[in-house]
């Protein structure tokens, strides 16, 4: 019970930072609280995000019920609604096909993260590979914002589809992406929580949809402390990374955990 309160917290708490909350839970479970195969450590961690899914959508309602309308009304939008829903589609097709290619090469040499270490590594060469996307797409932060284009969204699902790789954050990536191609980081934020929610959902029909008959009490407490401590988190970390420079928070983190990994051997 209280492994999953606290891998619930993890996952509500990191998934609003631009650094992984997958590899942040895998961190978590692996170093503090026994392993497994490093798969089942991803659809561990893929299966919390339901938790912080429920938190977005309830944060963000008002306009989630406001682009189901669009939807149905797609024909009498403006150009400007089109565009945006023309963009999330887009954008979620492409992450969507290159996260399945990813997770599935992963699988197939999952053997290679057998160690804690090299994990513990390859965790901290992807966040300073985040870092370095988060650099360069923050030269842009001063350019007009840029409209959202079919082109650029499917640079925005690259972009989003690469978290499928322990270590890549999914709103580091993607808002990264976005503000490489000239879309500001206020609307980049907000488009990258709405991105998440067919991506998590897709991701857990795939990966989880067979074990869904089969959860227990100490799933069902995961994914209650990932949406309350998600829901609880949201408004206040949203604001404070709005102000931070996300490259700074991502390489300074990568930094710790690479020295703590260091320390321990």
């Amino acid at each position: 019970m209280f492994e999953s309160l606290i891998l619930g917290a993890v996952q509500g708490i990191a998934e609003w930072l631009p650094v992984s909350s997958e590899a942040m839970v895998v961190l978590v479970k692996s170093n503090f609280f026994g392993g497994g195969s490093f798969s089942d450590l991803i659809n561990l961690a893929i299966f919390l995000h339901l938790g912080t899914l429920l938190s977005v959508v309830f944060y963000y309602r008002t306009k989630l019920i406001t682009l189901v309308r669009q939807f149905f009304h797609y024909r009498s939008l403006d150009t400007s609604d089109r565009r945006t829903l023309n963009f999330l589609a887009i954008a979620t097709v492409i992450s969507g096909i290159l996260g399945i290619l990813l997770l599935k090469v992963i699988e197939a040499n999952e053997h290679l993260f057998s160690n804690q270490v090299v994990v513990n590594l390859s965790v901290s060469g992807f966040l300073f590979l985040t870092a370095l996307l988060l650099f360069i797409s923050e030269k842009n932060s001063n350019k007009i914002p840029a409209p959202l284009s079919a082109g650029r969204a499917i640079i925005t699902g690259l972009f989003q589809g690469l978290a499928a790789i322990p270590g890549v954050s999914r709103s580091g990536s993607t808002v990264a992406g976005m503000g490489i191609i000239g879309i500001n980081k206020e609307q980049a934020l907000e488009l990258s929580f709405l991105l998440s929610i067919p991506i998590v959902l897709g991701a857990n029909i795939i990966l989880n949809l067979d074990t869904v008959n089969i959860l227990g009490i100490s799933e069902l407490v995961a994914l209650a402390s990932a949406f309350v401590f998600g829901l609880l988190t949201i408004d206040i970390l949203l604001k404070v990374v709005r102000r931070v420079r996300f490259s700074s928070f991502v390489a300074v983190f990568a930094c710790i955990l690479l020295i703590a990994t260091i320390m321990v051997q």
